[in-house]
């Protein structure tokens, strides 16, 4: 009878997760550094969808972008990342899975960067191809989008509170501790890590596994190591930010170009005019040539966020 409550218990648990047979929407975070003050312009090319943007970069200060959000339709569409300086340009292509994504080697004047991709809200899996979304308080959504139990529940319901649970966590470095609601519903024993650990108890730090690297447009091709790879603290950094986000009630979201702002600052409307023929030279050199001339990507008027964050405290 207990195993028949259980099997149901999951049952309900999962009809609420959907999967689609494609991906879902994510949002693309770009935290970078440069040795110098400098202006740089930011070129997102996706699915036919352009998003331009540039910000002054103080020197030595990390500044995150959040570009929000991406809504992919097929999984083997790639995103461009074009970076135009004052007499530079380059180029990344990645094709999109959640996670970091780590560059060994930064052409100057940049010393720091790192990439992230994630699901939007309510969406999980590697392709955020999983819906789930929340709907009791003791229930939570796992990091593959199924429903578990909430932390500090258990049973085969979640319907008991931790002082009723058999507590056995070791998790390390800020790892939390759920039932395996099918194996062991009872016990708090199951690892769930923080973001740049992994292992049965979080107790291994995770390197990046997906590196990606820069060409150059124009410009000297001059790179230097990136001081961002291979650290615990980038990966708590989007974290601690992304909360700060959220608990100021998004007031760090900036359109992408006011209606009247470039016609305030002529250096702004300069470097936008030079993202925009970079951008289509950029699109022609590596989408068009390289596919037997097909059809140049249209752009996209749809406007898309993006935040400024400086990390003073870095």
């Amino acid at each position: 009878m207990h195993l028949l409550l259980l099997l149901f218990s999951l049952l309900c648990l999962s009809s609420s997760s959907a999967s689609s047979l494609t991906t879902g929407p994510g949002i693309l975070e770009i935290l970078i550094e440069s040795g110098v003050s400098t202006d740089v312009g930011f070129a997102v090319t996706c699915n036919k969808n352009n998003h331009v943007t540039w910000r002054h970069l103080k020197p030595n200060t990390p500044e995150l972008l959040i570009f929000d959000e991406f809504n992919q339709t097929n999984p083997y569409y790639p995103i461009d990342i074009t970076i135009h300086g004052n007499v530079t340009s380059h180029l990344t292509i990645f094709y999109p899975n959640q996670g970091l994504y780590d560059i060994d080697y930064l052409p100057l004047p940049y010393t720091g960067l790192q990439m992230k991709y994630k699901c939007a809200e309510n969406r999980y899996g590697n392709k955020c191809e999983q819906h789930c979304s929340e709907y009791r308080d003791n229930w939570r959504c796992d990091e593959h989008g199924h429903h578990n139990c909430a932390e500090g529940y258990c049973g085969w319901n979640c319907h008991k509170s931790v002082s009723e649970c058999n507590n056995y966590c070791k998790c390390q470095n800020g790892g939390k501790c759920y039932p395996h609601l099918l194996l062991s519903p009872d016990y708090l024993i199951m690892c769930e890590c923080p973001p740049g650990y992994h292992g049965d108890y979080c107790e291994e730090f995770k390197y990046f596994d997906r590196k990606l690297e820069f060409s150059t447009n124009f410009g000297q091709n001059t790179t230097v190591k990136n001081k961002f790879s291979n650290r615990t603290d980038i990966y708590q950094l989007f974290e601690k930010y992304e909360k700060e986000l959220r608990t100021s009630g998004n007031e760090g979201i900036l359109t992408f170009f006011g209606p009247f702002e470039l016609l305030e600052k002529p250096a702004k409307l300069w470097i936008v005019i030079l993202m925009v023929a970079m951008a289509g030279y950029c699109i022609y050199k590596f989408c068009v040539e390289s596919e037997n001339e097909e059809k140049l990507p249209e752009t996209s008027g749809d406007e898309k966020k993006c935040i400024l964050i400086e990390m003073n405290d870095m």
